[in-house]
């Protein structure tokens, strides 16, 4: 197995880039210039002041260390037996222009993916075999993100205000971890073993007829207020809004307080509404 290889994900297609030495059933390689500002962190977004009397500027806290957009660019190599085989992989990579994306790269242990979009550029020479390339993927969020997704679900406590029965949260169809206790549970642990800040997103599936209300490690929560039916509620900690539907409905969070988990850390998360329904929390670990 090659230690090297990426995957460019767009629309219902993928193509993969296999590291040098072996070539993939898409005639795609990363070639010996490699892939570059994948492992480097992005621009820096730090504003110093100058002390007016004194040596260099004042003191930067750790919350004002900001990062730019992240630009990655795969240098790469199209080959085929013949000439039409190299068109083919050069219009595989063409066909994500347009559309967002999404890139992995696995290198040796390290699986994580960024997403943004991006913009091929070939070479000017002509070989009846082979056809230079870079593609550059310009990231909007900085951070690279786990491959691997840590997924959990919260239960609640009682059906309705003051019963003691843990919900009905029937029809789940796919494998799920409860926390750490292994059994239903109204309380879950979300770990970050990243570098950097994750940022959980709760999707909440009803029915919560009172709104739900989600508190974790220190006091803080966020609240809902309105009724979550049919419809989920995703609570998203980075854009911190609400939306149902496709639609913001920000405005009904009564505590605006989204969970994050820092960097080597982790958060506990507790459901405190009634219902029948249950909350999905889902987080990746998070890199700079």
């Amino acid at each position: 197995m090659n230690p090297l290889y990426a995957v460019l994900y767009y629309g219902d297609s993928q193509i993969r880039f296999e590291g040098a030495g072996t070539v993939s059933q898409d005639g795609l390689i990363v070639n010996d210039s490699g892939i570059e500002g994948w492992w480097g962190a992005p621009d820096l977004k730090v504003d110093v002041t100058e002390r007016a009397s004194g040596n260099g500027g004042h003191d930067v806290s750790s919350d004002a260390i900001l990062y730019a957009s992240r630009t990655v660019t795969v240098n790469f190599t199209a080959i085929g037996d013949v000439r039409s085989e190299v068109l083919d992989a050069v219009r595989r990579v063409s066909g994500a222009n347009g559309l967002p994306v999404r890139l992995r790269v696995v290198d040796d242990r390290s699986d994580t993916f960024v997403s943004g979009y991006v913009r091929p550029q070939f070479g000017s020479a002509w070989n009846e075999r082979f056809q230079s390339g870079t593609l550059t993927v310009v990231c909007p969020r900085p951070e690279r993100l786990s491959w691997a997704v840590s997924q959990l679900q919260l239960f609640p406590v009682s059906v309705m205000r003051g019963g003691l029965s843990y919900g009905g949260g029937t029809g789940l169809r796919y494998g799920l971890s409860y926390g750490t206790a292994g059994a239903a549970s109204n309380v879950a642990l979300l770990t970050n073993q990243g570098s950097s800040p994750a940022f959980p997103v709760l999707t909440v599936t009803g029915p919560f007829p009172d709104g739900v209300l989600v508190q974790w490690s220190g006091g803080d929560a966020v609240e809902y207020a309105g009724a979550v039916g049919a419809v989920p509620l995703v609570l998203d900690s980075r854009s911190q809004t609400a939306v149902m539907g496709g639609v913001d409905v920000s405005r009904n969070l009564t505590r605006r307080s989204f969970p994050v988990i820092q960097a080597s850390g982790s958060v506990s998360l507790r459901l405190m509404s009634a219902g029948t329904g249950w909350v999905t929390a889902v987080c990746r670990d998070t890199y700079i």
